[in-house]
């Protein structure tokens, strides 16, 4: 039976979102919504930590608001899952998973065995018919977390979304031709996806959100003492992030000096999430302009002088509006820093197009743009289920044909007993038949033993053959393919090696260059498998540098050539 409606709910911090809407439809409509305060010390980077209390609040806040849906749809934000954009063949969409399950070691750099994964699809590349996927992995632990909840709630669990994927199902409907970089900064961290038209180009999470400022100003003692929900409403209603010693607010001598301490605190944090912001900007752009290079160089010999002239007048790539939403469009002074630091305009999103409210006008939130990732989990959620569940649902599918196959044996019963003397008297004459058969053959048996006889022989030259190999041998070469593939700036502190593996320690300037480091490794002939552990970064007080430490282990493999010989 289909669903007609759900409800979505994102907790946050120290806010919680409900709206109850259509589920997966092109015009989405939200019937009623409401926003209440998060119990303090509840979610944790994600994670319920007193499940049964929040239950207990949630299930009282949906029923006092008048929610009577049992169908959930929950949103969740966490560092903890991890995104990753791939290609792989053009497949049947029911083949994508297997693809998916297949390849997950190679898409992240960690052990995801405690995972559950996930996709979302993104398109396809039109000069290869190649797809484009999102891949998701959540932590197990993560996923059951949400499943005790709604267990303890009474309600059933519909689908479990990632923010990410919230944000871009309800991003797709901006308007325009352009390039739409939008930030949305939310409780916990900062999503920021570059759109065209429907298509997803870039995502990254920013792991700074407005709780950040928040926590900051509870660190000082004017603010001390607030809540969580009481600092993010002075950040709303004071200009906090311009207070100085002459701001009215400031009249006691101690305390201006706290908040223009305070506040260049405050400026410290959002220079470095602008630093982030204008990085995603400038890999951005300058992928764009790589690709249109080389467009360019691909056309330029069957271009006509007309498209030539068409394509002067096409609006050039690249980022020239910001389109913030989120949380942070409520905090005092937010929108015009970023249209100061970035130099680009900055235009809060208000409404999208496909996304109707319905509630009466008296109980409008003003809060609905904040509403959007949260409205977006009911429109194509990419699901988290827990294994035991897929299982579970797995088993009840076989229990289900086996039942219509005893039902096909029944039927087929009385055929099979009608027919059956006839079919044994048959192969009672083909039995004979072969038997006299096999008789002729019986000088083939002498051949065949003097074949396995040789067999035998030749396996034990191989194995004599194994047991003198050793991969300390290829060790040189090793060592030459790292010299030549490695990053200038990768510092090999130390290696080791045995028969089965290698353990090598690196040091490096960032974590971009130790990325960089393990994709180089597994180009190397030499390097079957790669496991990372034992990241460290240690900042130089003195010279301001900092150096990323870690250690990877490898598994030996040989190139084809080699193991030929």
């Amino acid at each position: 039976m289909a669903l007609n409606r759900v409800v979505n709910i994102e907790i946050g911090l120290f806010y919680t979102k409900v709206c109850e809407t259509n589920f997966k439809k092109k015009n989405t409509k939200v019937y009623r919504t409401f926003i209440f305060d998060t119990p303090e010390n509840t979610i944790e980077d994600g994670y319920i930590r007193d499940k049964q209390s929040f239950a207990d609040e949630l299930k009282y806040q949906l029923q006092t608001n008048g929610f009577k849906n049992k169908n959930i749809v929950f949103t969740v934000a966490s560092n903890k899952i991890l995104s990753r954009e791939v290609v792989i063949p053009a497949v049947k969409e029911s083949k994508i998973m297997d693809i998916v399950k297949a390849e997950a070691n190679e898409y992240f750099p960690m052990d995801i065995t405690d995972h559950i994964l996930t996709y979302t699809l993104l398109g396809e590349l039109p000069e290869t018919k190649q797809l484009r996927i999102m891949v998701f992995a959540a932590p197990a632990t993560l996923v059951k977390n949400y499943y005790s909840v709604a267990e303890l709630m009474g309600v059933s669990i519909v689908a479990l979304d990632y923010i990410g994927n919230s944000n871009y199902q309800v991003l797709k409907r901006l308007e325009g031709e352009e390039n739409h970089f939008v930030v949305q900064m939310n409780q916990q961290n900062t999503m920021v996806s570059i759109l065209q038209k429907e298509a997803l180009l870039l995502q990254r999470s920013v792991n700074f959100g407005v709780a950040n400022l928040v926590d900051l100003m509870r660190s000082y003692n004017t603010f001390s003492n607030l809540s969580l929900q009481e600092c993010y409403s002075r950040l709303c209603e004071e200009e906090l992030l311009t207070a100085s010693a002459d701001s009215a607010q400031s009249k006691d001598a101690d305390k201006a000096e706290e908040l223009d301490e305070m506040k260049d605190e405050m400026m410290d944090e959002l220079e470095m999430f602008v630093n982030n912001l204008l990085r995603v900007m400038e890999y951005f752009n300058g992928r764009e302009q790589g690709q249109q290079r080389e467009q360019e160089q691909n056309a330029e010999s069957e271009q006509t002088e007309e498209q030539a002239a068409e394509q002067s007048t096409e609006p050039k790539s690249g980022i020239h509006k910001v389109y913030f939403l989120g949380e942070g469009t409520e905090i005092l002074g937010l929108r015009d820093l970023l249209e100061t630091e970035l130099g680009l305009p900055v235009e809060i999103i208000e409404t999208l197009q496909g996304i109707t409210f319905k509630q009466p006008e008296e109980e409008q939130t003003e809060l609905e743009n904040e509403l959007f990732s949260c409205i977006g989990a009911a429109l194509k959620p990419v699901n988290f289920i827990p294994e035991e569940l897929l299982n579970k649902n797995k088993q009840n599918s076989s229990n289900r044909m086996l039942l219509l196959l005893l039902l096909l044996v029944v039927v087929a019963a009385g055929t099979l007993v009608f027919t059956g003397y006839m079919d044994y008297q048959e192969a009672e004459w083909e039995n004979e038949r072969l038997k006299n058969e096999v008789e002729s053959y019986i000088y083939i048996e002498e051949k065949y033993n003097a074949f396995v006889a040789s067999g035998n022989e030749r396996d034990e030259a191989v194995l004599m053959l194994a047991n003198t190999f050793s991969y300390l041998e290829y060790v040189n070469e090793l060592i030459a393919e790292l010299e030549e593939e490695l990053p200038t700036n990768s510092i090999v502190q130390s290696l080791s090696a045995s028969n089965e593996s290698v353990f090598i320690s690196f040091v490096t300037k960032d974590k971009e260059t130790a990325a960089k480091l393990l994709a180089q490794l597994k180009e190397i002939p030499y390097v079957g498998t790669t496991t990372i552990s034992g990241i460290t970064e240690n900042s130089d007080e003195e010279g301001g540098e900092s150096t990323v430490t870690f250690s990877v282990s490898l598994t030996w493999t040989l190139p084809e050539e080699v193991s030929a010989q």
